[in-house]
């Protein structure tokens, strides 16, 4: 009966917190040496970019393919949906697509308009849906909030603005360049855990153990 006046689907359980903070941390301290050898590490679309590439592609696939096993009217469809297009936006704003191919091949940077056309286009009728749904939406808030699913983004979030004054330079302590590195190192810990909660539970999972 949950489901379907949610429609939130049932999924497996979040990875332990602990099991998830460990990974975090030996991925961080890899990539910390790893920024020791070789200082481009961080630089734009090379290897701590291209993890945070994966996790956002990886995420919007995840909630998209939830989000399309749902009732488009429900609640669940357009949490599900809207953090799809969260994850694809912030998949178009760590990947710099203009930049592949050889210089002066427009194939790429017209692809990348293509892409951010669609992006915005799909946030146009999102937000409309939102915007005929939002009472249903608000009269679930609290317990929306307290779901693994939106505690994990919104953690995410939190790492993601802690990126912003180091992406500012605004330490003078530091280098530009290890400025750069804990920006990309803040982002990259943020994507996984929004990975991480993409195939969190949610609303309905929370509601069957209580």
């Amino acid at each position: 009966m949950l489901l379907n006046t949610i429609g939130i689907p049932a999924t497996r359980p979040a990875p332990h917190v602990a099991t998830l903070l460990a990974f975090l941390a030996t991925l961080s301290l890899a990539c910390w040496v790893g920024y020791g050898v070789d200082p481009h590490l961080a630089d734009e679309n090379h290897l701590m970019e291209n993890i945070q590439a994966v996790a956002l592609l990886l995420a919007c696939l995840v909630h998209g393919w939830r989000a399309s096993k749902l009732d488009k009217k429900s609640v669940g469809f357009m949490l599900h949906a809207g953090l799809s297009l969260l994850m694809y936006s912030f998949l178009l704003r760590e990947v710099v697509i203009r930049d592949f191919g050889v210089p002066g091949n427009q194939f790429w940077p017209w692809t990348e308009h293509i892409l951010r056309g669609i992006g915005w286009s799909c946030w146009v009728v999102y937000l409309v849906a939102f915007a005929s749904r939002i009472r249903g939406i608000w009269a679930l808030r609290w317990q929306l909030l307290a779901t693994p699913v939106i505690i994990t983004a919104l953690c995410g979030a939190v790492l993601m603005a802690s990126g912003w004054p180091f992406d500012k330079k605004k330490f003078h302590a530091l280098s530009e360049q290890d400025s750069g590195f804990i920006e990309e190192l803040l982002e990259m810990n943020a994507y996984i855990i929004l990975l991480v909660g993409s195939a969190s539970a949610s609303l309905s999972e929370v509601r069957k153990e209580n």
